[in-house]
């Protein structure tokens, strides 16, 4: 591969089951994002309102392993 081909750092290839998802700040939940138009989200575990606009989202891999 040549200098010219490689993707710059911060557009990495994501895999192909990869989903938007966010971290909660309080259990660690990884948590779907979809195609959700909310400005908060409520983590299913702890209970934690996030709003979406104050987090990162990351593109996780959703086969849960």
């Amino acid at each position: 591969m040549s200098k010219e081909d490689r993707l710059p750092l911060s557009n990495p290839v994501r895999a192909d089951n990869s989903e938007e998802s966010v971290k909660c700040p309080s259990c660690g939940m990884m948590i779907g994002i979809g195609y959700e138009d909310e400005e908060m989200i409520v983590c299913p575990v702890c209970e934690e309102r996030i709003p979406i606009d104050e987090v990162h989202t990351l593109y996780a891999s959703n086969e849960e392993y």
